[in-house]
């Protein structure tokens, strides 16, 4: 039916009675309900459907108010929300609102009674801030729509009317307006919506008390004029949103009349002191301005959204708005009377009846009764600021002008009294406000005061009393004294982590701000980044999913403990890493590690914790791995500091691990001849059906794709391996470059092999994020053996990380890894970044993008590819996926040292590497066209150079990673025109090594 009215009025009563009786429930339990609390995944999951095409019962929709709406608030009816400067709201106001929507009145115009309901609440505004009876007002959604209304009519009257019709683009005189640098960001917003933009917006300094500074004022306006500049208006504030400083209004009004500027008062929240005498003077100058702001919905209680203007020059400020047009023409009498109408004093015209909350409030409460509110939250502030000036561990940032106090925690341990105590403070003081929220039990926020971060309170809600205060006081040095002490390091920023628990190449240079791989931990958006075959710097989605997750990692141990967090966060951060490859219904046990050699070295423990064999590591494409693998592959240690940092005897057998014996098979002979697949595969399964023959027990290190690209065995010849030697081979498959599909990957799993992974290469997480997977048939093994594991492997691995394993590994100790952790979770948002794009549009993408890099280096004059499409080595047709498993995504090339001369040697070749990452000195250069220009400033990542045999050359590499596929299709616009911007990334590398040979820089 086309009317939309209930047909039984009776039944939508009894829901409008039980949605008002669970709402007024709600009002009843403030105080044993959490301040706030985050959304639970059930009630987002309950707002993310389609729209209904049919009308759904009304018992779910109350259903739906009650539990996904009621308990997940922003929490500023609570007594204990002190954040930013929220109203509590009252009962008579919801009152006013719920009628208002019965009435659905529209407040644009028109001759009807709600007009007179608005008019009577811009009459009480008068009275209050002292405005004359003839001045004008409007009611609107708050004091940013109050400032863009008062500063239009402010432009309008510096300009004249002829601003409506030819705006302000280079007409006339620059305006210049001045506040404070304490002032509202509503206000910048608010120049720039008028054209005037933000740089027009002179911020002047303020005084110890936070307050505009009059004499900087006077100077600026000076310094404006003698610029030919056009000075027009002038902003105080009452109540600063920082602080709550109340500037002179007065002398600000004396400035302004000499100059003969427009005097805006942003008054926000703090026009509510108006209703108190003790703050005449403070005030004193408010009724002299031209134009306020204000804010019913703050300290006057009324419920969201609702704020005002008053404007002195009624005429300026109609004059401004007023466009007539033939639809709204008005009448003495009849419905389209009443003029002027409100759409005639702003820019809305079709506006909610807004002043009946208002109204109701106002009515229901009293004057009285609100001023005592106001004055009760000044007092309470005052003495919070007593109480924390007089705390040994607490101390006040601000003066206390109203209601706000900004306070810090201040302990006297070690970090916070060292060379970074500042900025230790303010992580501290940080990470306090965000676990005051999420622990539900009092809600600050917090801003920064002359460069230290301050945890702010606003004391604005009516139902906030002196005990509130005390929880605050209490819970702040509760966890604030929990989070110096026993989790410091996590306060740390996540970069930080980044470069934890790995090795020396993580450490960044304070030069370059780059660790050893030529990587940031940090994000670093300026640089091309094409090194993901070696380590690339994390992207921004990324770090913040691990910001996110250090985060909740801190909150989680503060409410829980190590011995049960850390454990879980592994067993989930793994979860999530076998179900994004679809590994999940295996039954394989996954280990994360710092580095794949990590994940190698517990690999071979595994291994060969079967102590009846005689083992040896045959090692495929050796000459193309990782330096510590001859270390690693034989179960000796591969540095002299383990990530954990455990002293170590660098080539030393780990402690019980079994003696293993090495066979590397290499790719490249002497000479530097390379080896064809089939001559990899010939020498491979002779070496292991040798080796067998002699008695041993082989593990067999097969490469999925090496340094520069290659692969070797073939699926062939490993399955004709396992067939012959079954029970006497292991096969360790090096996935780390991940640049194999999930099914190759199951099938390795599915046919007992162990994979080793990393997230930091094709998925460009940050590096050493290292995974080892172990088959059903290896836990298995290990369950029905009973064994140990070499205990040597407790300087490597944690207990946490170990899960149902450590019993296994004599020694394993818990420690908090929040580098593997962080890192890990890097990694696998970017692995979900990239598998969230639509598969025909991945391998689309990789398709293009691979033809057109081949294609660029072909053809360059300065770079010879060490691979061609029609070669063996580029073949991979043996895997079963059919996206990265059976493409090249790792370009490897030589660069000559001039067109038709020999290559460069390894030591010019690393320096090319390094000044392609750098911003080099155009000026120092000989004259350069502009591509050359450009080449030569922008800072481009590739993969670290390759030492090969036989030439002494090295290989640079255009690496692809998951990120020019994830990045090209989250850029919104043409994913095309995304990856073209990619491809001209790579012509200006090209052209940057170009510059680099033809200046002679190396």
């Amino acid at each position: 039916m086309a009317n939309l009215d209930p047909q039984d009025f009776g039944s939508l009563s009894r829901f409008f009675h039980e949605a008002l009786e669970a709402g007024l429930d709600h009002y009843r339990g403030l105080e044993e309900a959490p301040v706030w609390q985050p959304p639970a995944e059930q009630a987002l999951r309950a707002f993310t459907g389609p729209a209904p095409s049919q009308g759904q019962p009304l018992d779910q929709l109350l259903d739906h108010f009650r539990d996904h709406l009621i308990p997940y608030t922003n929490g500023n009816l609570h007594p204990g929300f002190f954040g930013w400067v929220h109203g509590g709201g009252n009962l008579y106001g919801a009152l006013g609102e719920l009628c208002a929507a019965l009435l659905n009145n529209n407040l644009g115009g028109r001759n009807h009674i709600a007009h007179a309901v608005e008019g009577q609440v811009v009459q009480w505004s008068r009275e209050l801030f002292g405005f004359p009876q003839q001045s004008s007002g409007l009611l609107v959604s708050g004091t940013s729509m109050a400032s863009v209304i008062a500063l239009a009519v402010a432009r309008q009257w510096a300009l004249g009317e002829e601003v409506k019709r030819q705006g302000v683009q280079g007409k006339g005189p620059v305006l210049v307006g001045y506040c404070s640098t304490q002032t509202h960001g509503a206000l910048v917003k608010a120049f720039q919506l008028l054209g005037l933009g933000s740089e027009s917006l002179r911020r002047v300094p303020v005084r110890d008390d936070h307050s505009l500074d009059t004499a900087a004022l006077r100077e600026s306006i000076r310094n404006d004029r003698r610029a030919g500049l056009k000075p027009f208006a002038v902003i105080g504030t009452v109540c600063t949103v920082n602080t709550g400083a109340i500037d002179d209004l007065a002398g600000i009004a004396d400035i302004c009349e000499e100059e003969q500027l427009w005097f805006h008062v942003d008054a926000a929240f703090g026009a509510a002191l108006a209703l108190l005498e003790e703050y005449a003077d403070d005030l004193a100058g408010l009724d002299r301005a031209d134009s306020v702001g204000f804010d019913f919905h703050k300290w006057f209680q009324v419920p969201y959204a609702v704020g005002g203007v008053l404007v002195r020059d009624a005429q300026a400020h109609r004059s401004t708005f007023s466009e007539p047009v033939e639809y709204l023409e008005t009448q003495p009498i009849g419905l389209e009377a009443g003029a002027p109408w409100p759409c005639d004093l702003g820019p809305e015209l079709s506006r909610g009846f807004l002043a009946l909350k208002v109204w109701f409030t106002f009515q229901g409460v009293g004057l009285e009764s609100m001023a005592a509110s106001v004055r009760k939250h000044c007092r309470l502030a005052r003495e919070l600021a007593i109480r924390v000036s007089a705390a040994e561990d607490l101390e006040c940032l601000a003066p206390v002008s109203s209601n706000i106090v900004c306070l810090r925690y201040r302990p006297s341990s070690d970090h916070a009294t060292g060379v970074c105590s500042e900025h230790y403070l303010d992580a501290l003081n940080r990470a306090i406000v965000t676990q005051l929220q999420l622990q539900g039990v009092s809600a600050p926020s917090t801003t920064t005061l002359n460069g230290c971060l301050a945890i702010r309170v606003a004391i604005v809600n009516h139902r906030t009393e002196w005990k509130h205060l005390e929880q605050l006081l209490h819970h702040t040095r509760r966890i604030g004294e929990c989070l110096d002490q026993r989790y410091p390091t996590l306060l740390n920023p996540t970069h930080w982590h980044f470069m934890q628990g790995g090795d020396g190449r993580l450490i960044v240079d304070p030069v370059t701000g780059l660790n050893r791989y030529g990587c940031s931990p940090a994000p670093r958006d300026h640089a091309f980044t094409f090194a993901s075959s070696t380590a690339s710097s994390v992207s921004r989605q990324a770090y913040e999913a691990a910001d996110h997750y250090r985060q909740q990692l801190l909150h989680d141990l503060l409410a829980a403990g190590p011995s049960e967090v850390v454990p879980d966060c592994f067993r989930k951060l793994e979860h999530q890493l076998m179900g994004l490859l679809g590994l999940n219904d295996l039954e394989a046990s996954a280990f994360l590690v710092p580095s794949g050699t990590d994940a190698q070295l517990l690999s071979v423990g595994v291994t060969a914790s079967d102590s009846s064999a005689s083992w040896v590591s045959v090692v495929c494409g050796a000459d193309e791995t990782g330096s510590g693998t001859p270390e690693s592959v034989t179960g000796r240690h591969f540095d002299s500091e383990t990530c954990l940092g455990v002293p170590v005897t660098r080539g030393e057998r780990l402690a019980g691990m079994a003696p293993i014996g090495y066979r590397a098979i290499d790719i490249h002979g002497e000479t530097g001849r390379v080896r064809s697949p089939t001559e990899m595969d010939a020498a491979i399964e002779d070496c292991v059906a040798s080796l067998v023959s002699e008695g041993h027990s082989v593990i067999l290190h097969a490469m999925e794709q090496s340094k520069l690209g290659r692969w070797c065995p073939s699926r062939e010849v490993m399955d004709r391996l396992r067939e012959r030697f079954d029970g006497r081979l292991q096969i360790i498959v090096d996935a780390c470059q991940l640049r194999t599909d999930p099914e190759d990957l199951r099938t390795h799993l599915e046919q007992g092999d162990i994979l080793l992974l990393t997230g930091s290469k094709f998925f460009t997480g940050p590096p050493f994020s290292g995974a080892a997977i172990f088959p059903k048939q290896v836990g298995r093994r290990l369950a029905n053996d009973r064994g140990a594991l070499p205990e040597g492997l407790s300087d490597y691995i944690t207990s946490d990380a170990l899960g149902r394993w450590q019993s296994m590994v004599a020694c394993a100790r818990p420690a908090l890894q929040t580098g593997v952790l962080l890192r890990w979770r890097a990694a696998l948002a970017e692995m979900e970044r990239y598998y969230a794009v639509p598969e025909r549009i991945r391998v689309d993408g990789l398709n293009r993008f691979s033809e057109q890099v081949v294609s660029l280096l072909r053809e360059h004059p300065l770079v010879e590819p060490l691979f061609a499409p029609d070669e063996d080595w580029w073949a991979r047709n043996d895997f079963a996926g059919r996206e990265l498993s059976n493409r090249r995504s790792i370009f490897p090339f030589l660069v000559k040292a001039s067109q038709g001369g020999g290559y460069l040697d390894a030591g010019q070749t690393r320096r090319l590497y390094e000044l392609l990452n750098q911003e080099l000195d155009r000026d120092s250069l000989e004259p350069l066209g502009e591509a050359m220009r450009r080449a030569a400033g922008q800072c481009c990542h590739i993969g670290q150079p390759v030492p090969l045999k036989g030439i002494s050359s090295a290989a640079l590499r255009i690496s692809m990673g998951a990120r020019i596929i994830s990045d090209s299709y989250a850029a919104g616009g043409s994913f095309e025109d995304h990856l073209e911007g990619e491809v001209r990334q790579i012509r200006m590398i090209l052209d940057k090594i170009e510059l680099c040979v033809s200046q002679t820089l190396l």
